[in-house]
């Protein structure tokens, strides 16, 4: 049985093809000057993070949840209290109420929100499937004069992560995190 006798017409126009191409044809790499401290945090079945008041990050499972020090990757506080953390995610699973200390946090993930994608000095994160459904995260400074979409961005090396990505930079924009179910990348700068 033949499903298509001719083929399929394409619907994108010339610009967003080129765009694709240009997406395809991108080598990963670590990120651009001045994210250069990168932390590696593997944790099987995260569903969402954020950062509390002091830019650790908040890393949620399915096994409870965890506090890491962004700039070392230092382990500051673990719960495997599942129950624990289910009722301490709000009914919108936007906001996690920390046990340890009952601060709120905002968080992201598969089933919260989205991350902060923007800086106030430009920097821009977004998560693309130039080869779908694979993701790619790109990073870049829209701020530069010559800022064109994807023409100097860096896509960056996340193979280690798997599955759906989900990204977002801390409230100060000092800190970005990508965030796989295998775990997640934390980049950060001065």
């Amino acid at each position: 049985m033949k499903f298509f006798t001719t083929p399929p017409q394409e619907i994108r126009t010339k610009f967003e093809v080129d765009l694709l191409y240009k997406a395809q044809s991108m080598k990963p790499a670590k990120p651009p000057h001045p994210w250069e401290t990168e932390v590696i945090i593997p944790a099987a079945g995260c569903m969402a993070c954020g950062w509390n008041s002091d830019e650790d990050l908040v890393l949620i499972s399915s096994s409870g949840y965890s506090i890491t020090q962004a700039r070392t990757g230092v382990l500051i506080h673990r719960d495997r209290d599942s129950n624990l953390t289910y009722e301490r995610m709000s009914n919108n699973d936007l906001t996690f109420q920390l046990p340890l200390n009952n601060e709120y946090t905002s968080i992201f993930g598969f089933e919260s929100g989205d991350g902060i994608h923007t800086t106030n000095d430009g920097w821009i994160v977004d998560v693309i499937y130039p080869w779908w459904p694979r993701a790619s995260v790109i990073i870049d400074n829209a701020f530069k004069a010559t800022y064109t979409y994807l023409n100097d961005a860096t896509k960056l090396d996340i193979n280690r992560l798997d599955g759906n990505i989900k990204c977002g930079f801390s409230p100060s924009g000092k800190k970005l995190v990508i965030m796989g179910s295998g775990g997640a990348l934390i980049y950060s700068r001065e």
